[in-house]
């Protein structure tokens, strides 16, 4: 299993914490490949803890990348603060990766694994580029005064997808220029963006993609936050989307935020 993760300095440790739930969820597991994205500096700071945190629990490899990202655009609104350029590194993946993996689960920083994800893994991605959960907040095209440069090709009620959680199908994915294809539609919509790295892979890949189940990438954890973990609730990714997350002020008591503190708690522990 090829897992994921591009992040730079402001999501280098919650990215070590996703790790850590991922190995907590595949215990004695021997096939877990990690990719880990980031910068120069980053990587140099934590490999010493990252080869800790992953010795005999998953092979490492991680990829570096110069400063380039931070001079694609961003979204100046208040709400979408908590966002850094970061973002745009996934899209860099499918070519750095080359011909060493044909999938790759990609997952955002802000995410926890609660479950097995061999499911996951094993979905047929037949010919599409990426499978992906539609969005919870923006649930279609239109949402929000729609995405930026769609036309009338784009129908508005189609399903779009949120980008925190990406089963990509690499040789589709090059095949396409996907990520040309996105970095092609940043710089033609610079002034006008919303979303911006996850608008224009849903613009890209309209109609291509492969819609999976909520359970792979929960987004309504505030739902869920004070209670119980329910036994009914088979949520394998859940994505702390938005700007209230685990370690932030204001996200509610509950097991999901115990869950956070005993993992970052382990992850401090191979510093």
């Amino acid at each position: 299993m090829d897992i994921a993760f591009a992040f730079d300095e402001a999501y280098a440790d919650h990215a070590q914490v996703a790790v850590e739930s991922v190995l907590d969820c595949h215990p004695g597991r021997d096939e877990l490949t990690f990719w880990l994205l980031t910068t120069a500096d980053v990587a140099k700071e934590r490999e010493p803890a990252l080869r800790r945190q992953l010795a005999g629990r998953g092979r490492l490899r991680l990829l570096t990348t110069g400063d380039d990202f931070r001079d694609l655009p961003v979204v100046d609104e208040d709400w979408l603060a908590y966002v850094s350029t970061g973002m745009y590194l996934r899209l860099l993946l499918p070519d750095l990766i080359g011909d060493q993996a044909r999938r790759l689960l990609y997952l955002d920083a802000d995410v926890h694994v609660c479950g097995d994800l061999s499911p996951l893994w094993e979905v047929d991605l037949a010919d599409a580029p990426l499978a992906a959960v539609r969005d919870a907040f923006t649930a279609t095209f239109a949402t929000h005064g729609g995405v930026p440069g769609s036309g009338p090709e784009h129908d508005p009620d189609a399903p779009y997808f949120n980008s925190g959680v990406l089963l990509m199908n690499l040789p589709v994915w090059r095949r396409e220029r996907v990520s040309a294809r996105c970095m092609d539609y940043l710089a033609a919509y610079a002034g006008r963006l919303r979303f911006p790295d996850q608008d224009a892979l849903n613009l890209v890949a309209y109609g291509r993609w492969l819609r999976l189940p909520h359970r792979w990438n929960n987004m309504r954890s505030f739902l869920l936050e004070q209670s119980p973990q329910p036994a009914d609730a088979d949520v394998r990714i859940m994505h702390f989307a938005g700007p209230r997350k685990p370690w932030t002020e204001g996200f509610r008591p509950g097991f999901r935020q115990q869950r956070h503190h005993a993992l970052a708690a382990r992850v401090a522990g191979y510093a």
